[in-house]
This record gives structure tokens, C-alpha cells and sequence, in this order.
């Protein structure tokens, strides 16, 4: 049975826009695309699973709020990439703004309480003051970085009533003073200034070492220990299960799980084989066709884009890098744009371009091309992934903090979150290209033994 899908951006718009009038923008290739993040206004309902869990959290903030007793309280949502954590999270936000700024009910808990949202993600934060402009309940300075919101209580010796934290895999786990983040971890920061946190949290998502989040080693920083030290009363943990991103059988799921997570070859999904499929999963020989069939795509449907491992240099010199392929693939990485409005993945003109993971991070597609770079080879004895930390260029994120004991074991563990994170980006369809012949080769076997 299918999984019930729908467009991350297009659950943050029902929820949190109001209706406008429809407009379009260009894409590459000069047919219509709409512009998910604002004006595709199609009314997503919540799933019984997430009423039921932010009704949860919403009372659970009440609670703690009107019995505040000077320690923090702690609502996590843990859940995989597209289990619909944020939709749960931009429901409570706006609810809490609304009631925050109403005089409807002056014995409302919430009415006039300080309250704010915080991602440590840049194009995310761009999206969130985008969907906020129609709501005069929600200013722009609720929605900050992590860092700007804590140096800012801090300086003003105040303390938050709520702060909501998206991506919470994101936050800093060691100090950053080229950032000016003088701590040592943001969410310890974060639980001196507030009274309630809701937390959005997957360790499985982070991707460097001064922002390590790992449940199941000593590395970096693990929530469960920010959590256990706080009293019951104060702190609940919820899961989400139920898949809403990939429109695709369980068969196929299960694939890309297993080579994201473990790094295991599983049969070609027998869903697809059949052509029953309605998720189109495709894996390349030629890195250029693949392109060229996301082009066509793209010009039919918007939103299609090309994806890689943090495997071909990259500077920000305001030089141009490309990612090369075989020899007739050679495109660009995306260019650094923080002036842009729309996100990478809705901006027309980065079709021409490679995106990474932290460009797409936090975001969907409709088609995800992805080209499993040079770092990421095949062990013919485990049949499985083996990768090559040394051929991996995000050397930033690389960098040693003293809070990471077991290096390697680390840096394994980023490019398998990178590549989680890539694989799950498509929601109609996702193409796959190895850089690496042996793996190209051994995922070729793994199709033809399906024909």
C-alpha cells in the first residue's frame, strides 16, 4: 500500500499561509512552475498520529508554562527525514503566536508570552520569514538562528517562554567563536533561557563535527543526556513512524533505507521491477543521461535537481566549482547566495547546477538525481558501501573538536548521514549514479538480477 505523501513545503503553507492569489514563475527550461513555498495553497490535513501528538504538545506546554517552577521543560519529536516533524512544529508555532498576541482570553496561559522558533539553517530560516509575512502575530525577530536568539536573551537578561528548535540535529555541540557562539553546545544554552523547548530532532540528519549528534556512541553530544537530567515532570519524548515524503512502496523504502543507513545492497525493489510502481527509481550508468532525463523532467514538472556527496572541491572564493562526471557530465556546485529569496531548490535557474547537502537539507523535490561520489566505493566481501574519508572535501566539517574521541568511526558516520539525507529528498522519484565503477557495477547486477 502506498505511504501518504505530500510536499514538506506544501504542509508548511496550508498550515502556515493564508490564500493568495496564484501566480507562477519561469522555470529553466520556460514552462510553468509553481512556487511551492508560497502560493501552491493546497489544504493538507494532519494525520491522526500527528493531531494526536501536537495536541500532546501543546497541552504539555500549557501545563509546564503555568507551573513554571525555574527549570526547563522539554517536548522532543523524534522522527526519520519526512515523518512530518516540522508540519507538527509550524501547527504549534502558529498556534502559540496567535495566542500569544490575542486579548480574547486573558486567562490564556499563553497571552503575552515570549515566544520563539530557531533553525540552524539559513535557507530554512529564509523559507520561515517567507511563509510568516501574512501573520502579523508572528515578527520576523521570533525567527532566528540559534546563536543571534541566545547572544540576544543574553545581552537583554531575559528569559523565553517557549522556544521552538527545528533541526535540532543542527545545533552547535562545541564552542564557534568565528560564529560567535562562546558556549559549548546550543541546546545547553538554550535550556538557561527558556522555560518549555520543542524539540525537532533525527541525529541521523547531522553532518560535522562541531554540530555532532549521536545517540549511540560517546561523540559529540547526545539529546537523551540534555533530557535524563531533567525531572519527569518536565520532559516528554515522542516518535513519529509514518512516512510522508517518498511516494513509494515499502519495498522501496526498505532500499534506500538500508544504503543510506547501513550501507546494505538490498534486491531491486520488486515493486518497481513490476512496473506497478508509481515512485520512478532509476539507476544510472551515465551520469549525463541522467541529467539530460531530469531536464526533460524538469521541464514538465519543476523541481527536479541534480545532488551529490561532498566529493568534488569546493570553495567559497566566489570562484565557480564544478562536479565532473565520466566525460560528459560537468556542472557546477551551486553558487553561494545568500541574498537570494527563494530557496536553492525553487530558484529556476539551479537546474544548471550540482546541489549538496546542506543546500538541500531540510527540503524536497519532486526528482532527486544523485550522484554517489568518489568517497563512496563498494566492499565485494560485505556487499555492501565502503567509504574513503580521505576523498570526502567537506574538510569543515571535518574538523576535530574535542568532544569527538572516535574520528574515523565520525566521519563514516557524517557521509552516511549525507547520504541518508540525499536519497530522501525525492518525492516522486529519485536516479542514482556511482562515481565509482565497482559500485556502479554492482548496483547494474543489482537491476539486471530483477529483469
Amino acid at each position: 500500500m502506498l505511504k501518504q505523501i505530500s510536499l514538506r513545503i506544501l504542509r508548511f503553507q496550508s498550515i502556515m499561509v493564508r490564500p493568495m492569489k496564484r501566480s507562477k514563475i519561469m522555470d529553466s527550461m520556460g514552462s510553468s512552475i509553481e512556487n511551492n513555498a508560497i502560493e501552491k495553497l493546497s489544504h493538507v490535513a494532519l494525520s491522526e498520529e500527528q493531531v494526536n501528538l501536537k495536541n500532546d504538545a501543546l497541552k504539555f506546554v500549557e501545563d509546564r508554562l503555568e507551573n513554571y517552577d525555574g527549570k526547563p521543560s522539554m517536548f522532543v519529536i523524534q522522527g526519520d527525514a519526512g515523518t512530518g516533524k516540522s508540519v507538527i512544529l509550524n501547527v504549534l508555532f502558529n498556534e502559540i503566536q496567535r495566542r500569544a498576541k490575542s486579548n480574547d482570553c486573558m486567562n490564556d496561559v499563553l497571552t503575552d508570552t515570549d515566544n520563539f522558533l530557531v533553525v540552524n539553517h539559513p535557507e530554512m530560516l529564509k523559507l520561515y520569514h517567507r511563509i510568516s509575512k501574512p501573520f502579523p502575530y508572528i515578527s520576523k525577530s521570533a525567527l532566528e538562528r540559534p546563536t543571534s536568539l541566545i547572544n540576544r536573551l543574553e545581552k537583554s537578561k531575559l528569559k523565553a517562554d517557549v522556544v521552538i528548535v527545528d533541526e535540532a540535529h543542527l545545533l552547535a555541540t562545541s564552542k564557534d567563536a568565528f560564529k560567535r557562539f562562546y558556549g559549548e553546545n546550543h541546546l545547553q544554552e538554550l535550556m538557561k533561557l527558556a522555560k518549555v523547548l520543542l524539540v525537532v530532532y533525527d541525529d541521523k540528519q547531522s553532518l560535522r563535527m562541531g554540530s555532532y549528534w549521536d545517540e549511540n556512541t560517546s561523540d559529540g553530544s547526545t539529546l537523551s543526556g540534555f533530557f535524563e537530567i531533567l525531572p519527569t515532570e518536565n520532559k516528554q519524548w515522542r516518535n513519529l513512524q509514518q512516512q510522508f515524503r517518498v511516494v513509494a512502496e515499502n519495498d522501496t523504502l526498505e532500499w534506500i533505507e538500508a544504503l543510506s543507513t547501513e550501507g546494505r545492497i538490498l534486491d531491486f525493489p520488486k515493486s518497481v521491477r513490476s512496473g506497478k510502481s508509481s515512485f520512478d527509481f532509476r539507476i544510472w550508468d551515465d551520469c549525463s543521461e541522467m541529467y539530460s532525463a531530469l531536464r526533460e523532467l524538469n521541464g514538465k514538472i519543476g523541481q527536479c535537481r541534480m545532488l551529490a556527496t561532498y566529493d568534488f572541491p569546493y570553495r567559497l572564493d566566489g570562484k565557480d566549482y564544478f562536479v565532473t562526471c565520466g566525460d560528459n557530465f560537468k556542472v557546477r556546485w551551486d553558487r553561494y547566495a545568500p541574498r537570494a529569496v527563494l530557496p536553492w531548490s525553487e530558484r529556476p535557474d539551479t537546474f544548471e547546477e550540482v546541489g549538496s547537502v546542506y543546500t538541500i537539507q531540510g527540503f524536497d523535490l519532486n526528482y532527486a538525481g544523485v550522484i554517489l561520489g568518489r568517497c563512496v566505493d563498494y566492499d565485494s566481501e560485505t556487499d555492501s558501501i565502503k567509504l574513503i574519508p580521505s576523498l570526502y572535501d567537506d574538510h569543515a566539517g571535518f574538523t576535530k573538536k574535542k568532544n569527538i574521541n572516535e574520528v574515523n568511526d565520525v566521519k563514516e558516520k557524517i557521509i552516511m548521514n549525507s547520504i541518508n539525507v540525499l536519497l530522501t529528498r525525492g518525492v516522486k522519484g529519485l536516479y542514482i549514479y556511482a562515481y565509482n565503477p565497482n559500485l556502479r557495477r554492482r548496483l547494474r547486477e543489482c537491476v539486471e538480477k530483477s529483469l
